[in-house]
């Protein structure tokens, strides 16, 4: 039987929703958010205030969110980070440290036009992953969203995830020497990724 999923932008959704998304999101990269501390709820705590509500899509399936999508245009990033509740945190040293370092991640400028939209992370949660879902989402913002063209990047020998994405219709448009921040163990650089939607298909 088909499980029955529904997509939402996060902004549309309860602040129960928005812990749920970064919970996932925590969970699915430990390993290079770590740093923050070895506890995955502080993490979450640590992240919750920087989530661009309206730039993170959702699957929720039987009213929990079970996959999330972040994205990025020319109005912003996916995230935006304060000082302020990284230290209370943290303490004033690691969370001036890890303010800079995650700003330095998901706030540097990407220089992207309006028809343009980068996808900055995908994840979902570990009960749930290997049905499609975050296909599936990311399905919908190629139905629902108003871009031409979808940019992403991923580790060079992630070999499994850019098969996935050439299904998706991604191509392989360059690849770089620098590891991917998401994936520091995987040898190699990052490939970055592209699709190009037809005109006739793009949500006005």
């Amino acid at each position: 039987m088909a499980i029955k999923l529904v997509f939402k932008n996060l902004s549309e959704l309860e602040p129960v929703h928005k812990r749920q998304a970064v919970e996932i999101f925590a969970a699915s990269f430990f390993e290079p958010l770590s740093f923050i501390s070895s506890n995955l709820d502080i993490i979450a705590d640590v992240l919750e205030h920087s989530l661009v509500a309206d730039h993170h899509y959702v699957a929720l399936l039987h009213g929990n969110v079970v996959s999330i999508v972040s994205i990025s245009n020319a109005n912003g990033r996916s995230h935006k980070f304060q000082r302020d509740p990284l230290v209370s945190q943290l303490g004033f040293f690691r969370g001036t440290i890890a303010f800079f370092r995650l700003r330095g991640v998901l706030e540097r400028p990407l220089e992207l036009q309006e028809s343009q939209c980068f996808i900055e992370l995908v994840a979902t949660d570990s009960a749930f992953r290997g049905l499609g879902i975050s296909t599936a989402l990311q399905r919908y913002l190629f139905t629902n969203l108003p871009y031409r063209q979808y940019f992403l990047e991923v580790a060079e020998m992630n070999f499994n995830a850019i098969r996935i994405y050439e299904k998706l219709g991604f191509i392989v448009e360059e690849r770089t020497p620098q590891r991917s921040f998401w994936k520091p163990k995987i040898k190699g650089g990052k490939v970055t990724l592209r699709k190009m939607l037809e005109v006739s298909k793009i949500v006005r």
